[in-house]
C-alpha cells in the first residue's frame, strides 16, 4: 500500500510539473514568478514521502527538464530531503545540489562533473567510483567548472576510486571518509578535515600536470593542494610525479 502510495505521488508530480513547464512557462520564468514558488512547493512536499529511489528518479527529472543546473538553477531544492536519495550510474553534470541533505544518498558511479554540492550534508554517502571533475564546453577548452564540494560534510562518506581531479574541497569535514584510490590530482584540499581518512592509494601531484579532461582534451592541473602539515605520503597516498 505504501509503495502504491508513493508512486502515485510522484505519477502526480510529474503531472503537474509538465502542466509547469508547457503551459506556464516554468523553464523560462524570472526569479520571484509565482510559478516558480508553486514548482518549489510540489518538489518540497512530494521529497518528504517518497522513498530513496524514487527521490533520485524525481531530481533526475528536474536536471533533464533544465531546472536544477548549476549555471541556471530554476527551482530551489534549498528545503528538500534528499537523505538517502538513489543516483546511482545517474549523469547529473553540473547539477545544483547545494546546500543540501544528502546524508548516506547513493552516488556510485554517478556523473556529478561540474556540480555543486558545496556546503550540503553528505555524511555516510556512498560516492565509489563518481566522476567529480571539471565540466568544459569542448575538448579544447581551458578552464571549465569544477565539481564544489566547499565545507561540504562528507564525515563517513565512501569516496572509494571517486575521480575528484581539479574538485574543490576547501573545508571539506571528510572525518573518517574513505579515499582509498581516489584522484585527487588538482584538487583543493584547503582547510579540509582529514581526521581518520583512508588515503591509501589515493593519488595526488606535486607540481603541475597535463591530463585529459572529460572530453578528451588536455588540460593542466595544479598541484594538490593539502590542509596546513598534512603529509599525504604518511597517509600512504602516491604522488604521481614525484
Amino acid at each position: 500500500m505504501l509503495d502504491q502510495q508513493r508512486q502515485a505521488t510522484l505519477t502526480a508530480y510529474f503531472d503537474d510539473m509538465s502542466v509547469l513547464v508547457l503551459q506556464n512557462n516554468l523553464t523560462t520564468s524570472k526569479q520571484g514568478a509565482p510559478v516558480r514558488a508553486i514548482a518549489i512547493a510540489r518538489t518540497d512536499t512530494a521529497l518528504r514521502v517518497l522513498d530513496g529511489v524514487r527521490k533520485g528518479t524525481l531530481i533526475r527529472y528536474l536536471w533533464e527538464a533544465g531546472l536544477i543546473t548549476r549555471q541556471h538553477p530554476v527551482v530551489n531544492l534549498l528545503n528538500a530531503d534528499l537523505n538517502g536519495a538513489v543516483f546511482a550510474g545517474a549523469n547529473l553534470y553540473q547539477v545544483a545540489l547545494s546546500p543540501l541533505g544528502l546524508s548516506h544518498a547513493n552516488f556510485t558511479a554517478a556523473g556529478l562533473i561540474g556540480a555543486d554540492l558545496s556546503g550540503s550534508n553528505l555524511s555516510g554517502a556512498d560516492l565509489s567510483g563518481a566522476a567529480l571533475t571539471c565540466f568544459y564546453q569542448s575538448g579544447n577548452s581551458r578552464t571549465g567548472v569544477c565539481a564544489d564540494l566547499n565545507g561540504t560534510y562528507l564525515t563517513g562518506a565512501n569516496l572509494t576510486g571517486a575521480n575528484l581531479t581539479g574538485a574543490n574541497l576547501t573545508g571539506a569535514n571528510l572525518t573518517g571518509a574513505n579515499l582509498t584510490g581516489a584522484n585527487l590530482t588538482g584538487a583543493n584540499l584547503t582547510g579540509a578535515n582529514l581526521t581518520g581518512a583512508n588515503l591509501q592509494r589515493a593519488r595526488y601531484n606535486s607540481k603541475l600536470i597535463r591530463v585529459k579532461n572529460a572530453r578528451g582534451g588536455s588540460v593542466t592541473e595544479e598541484p594538490t593542494r593539502w590542509p596546513r602539515r598534512f603529509l599525504p605520503k604518511a597517509a600512504r597516498a602516491i604522488c604521481v610525479d614525484c
